[in-house]
């Protein structure tokens, strides 16, 4: 195989920046890298820096970008060569190649704090209480491809035992539910619960009629 073969492109988003591996089919020389500015890369077709590089092994080079606020859905790179400072072990430049699809190999298992909201996100007349379950849509307050969300959950009801919960919204089945009870009537009762989203960021929730003086909610934060 040439040395100008493309290289294997993955990419994993990291709270705030992508961590890109280039995996090269010849061991390379890691006695230099070439510009940051040679790597064009893009996410969801807007242009981001690449601010750092570090080989890993004789094979793989690590790129990180700048900064970027969201989750890519689409992420390519491109080699703007060449450049005497990408070469391999027996001194061949490694020639330019187009953009090239990066594979997404998803994300460190991440929790992100909201921060400081300063009012509930729900109260008691955004909840429909009839007793049956409804959609809970949190999508503009989470952000995409968030797999679970940290709640804060503070109800009063005049009646010892009523309740709200929460699940998943695939689920039809009575056990694997969130359960926010009264454990006492006529008092504040407060909840922290952690729920898993739909891809809509979207949860069910039920609500049965009777005593409720308040239900509060909101969004402390969210797992990627």
């Amino acid at each position: 195989m040439p040395y100008a073969a493309k290289a294997k492109i993955e990419h994993e988003f990291e709270t705030n920046h992508l961590n890109i591996w280039v995996t090269f089919r010849h061991a390379m020389d890691q006695s230099v890298k070439p510009p940051l500015a040679l790597w064009l890369l893009l996410a969801d077709d807007v242009p981001v820096d690449v601010v750092d590089s570090a080989w890993q092994d004789a094979w793989t080079l690590l790129l990180t970008s700048d900064t970027i606020a969201l989750y890519p859905d689409r992420v390519t790179l491109e080699y703007n060569g060449p450049n005497s400072n990408l070469q391999t072990t027996w001194g061949k430049d490694w020639e330019p190649w187009g953009p090239i699809l990066s594979t997404d190999i998803g994300r460190p298992l991440t929790y992100i704090h909201r921060g400081d909201p300063a009012a509930w996100d729900f109260m008691l007349a955004n909840f429909t209480i009839d007793n049956a379950w409804h959609e809970l849509d949190l999508s503009g307050i989470v952000p995409a491809k968030a797999k679970a969300v940290h709640l804060i959950v503070y109800t009063h009801n005049s009646i010892l035992g009523q309740d709200v919960q929460f699940r998943h919204t695939s689920q039809v089945n009575e056990v694997n539910r969130a359960f926010c009870k009264t454990l006492v009537a006529n008092l504040s009762n407060w909840f922290d619960i952690v729920q898993a989203l739909d891809a809509d960021r979207k949860i069910d929730y039920k609500v049965p009629p009777g005593g409720w003086v308040y239900i509060f909610v909101v969004v402390r934060g969210w797992w990627f």
